[in-house]
């Protein structure tokens, strides 16, 4: 969930320099299954530089929630460079049956300053030392500075230092070139896009397993493959479709719907 929701953040803005909001919706599928869907909404510029604020909501899809409930929300808010990002403030409730997690950002000090309900056991806190996470930005802020680099000479391209408040990674973006997306009905477009390789990093905070094949393990790097897509009439590059290969299996993200307002 944490690749899908960085790269849902992930989008590419055009030229014009107008504040506008830009909202993506997407559908997660493993296994052939309609897994998870939600929303992600972008105040910004659309300039390489100046205030972001970015939101995503997330659930189970309908036929799961029959079974068991999740809800996944959350916002981010900051100062954009190019392609650097400085996050003020992040905040995400996780919403697992009758399990409610809260987690709190501040970046106005030198590290993150983070606040959890419930309480952090405090020895898996002591397994990120506070110099790790200096200079960090939480995922959602990293896909606002992805957005800011698009569309430039840095698309794609990058390192971003991670700190969700739990673990320590680095994302690492590289371009893969011109490729074309096959003709889908669970995506809203095909036709030739931009491959882009994200790649996570483990530096803290991560199991330490004897089984390589878990998916955050210390020591082993994960990678997420994303397609960029220009659509019309919105003139707007967004992240159209993502592929996760992980050891249960291949999950998919895609973005169903775009919409601007200005």
């Amino acid at each position: 969930m944490r690749l899908a929701i960085l790269a849902a953040s992930a989008l590419l803005t055009a030229a014009p320099t107008v504040a506008a909001t830009l909202e993506l919706d997407f559908t997660a599928y493993g296994g052939g299954l309609r897994i998870a869907e939600g929303t992600l909404r972008l105040d910004a510029t659309g300039t390489a530089s100046g205030p972001y604020a970015i939101r995503v909501d997330a659930g189970w899809a309908s036929w799961i929630t029959l079974f068991t409930t999740f809800r996944y929300e959350a916002e981010a808010a900051g100062t954009l460079g190019n392609p650097s990002v400085r996050p003020a403030r992040f905040k995400s409730e996780r919403q697992l049956r009758r399990k409610r997690d809260v987690l709190r950002m501040d970046f106005s000090g030198a590290a993150p300053a983070v606040r959890m309900e419930p309480p952090r056991d405090p020895d898996d806190a002591k397994l990120i030392p506070e110099e790790a996470t200096r200079g960090t930005a939480d995922p959602l802020s990293v896909g606002a500075a992805v957005i800011a680099a698009a569309g430039g000479a840095s698309a794609c391209t990058g390192r971003y230092p991670v700190y969700d408040g739990r673990r320590r990674y680095d994302v690492l973006m590289k371009p893969l070139g011109r490729e074309v997306l096959e003709p889908s009905s669970r995506r809203m477009a095909a036709g030739p896009a931009d491959a882009c390789q994200v790649t996570l990093r483990p530096v803290a905070g991560f199991q330490r397993d004897l089984n390589p094949e878990k998916f955050f393990v210390q020591g082993v790097d994960r990678t997420a493959k994303l397609w960029f897509k220009r659509v019309e009439p919105q003139g707007r590059v967004v992240p159209m479709q993502m592929e996760v290969a992980t050891n249960v299996g291949t999950f998919y993200v895609h973005t169903t719907g775009v919409r601007v307002v200005p």
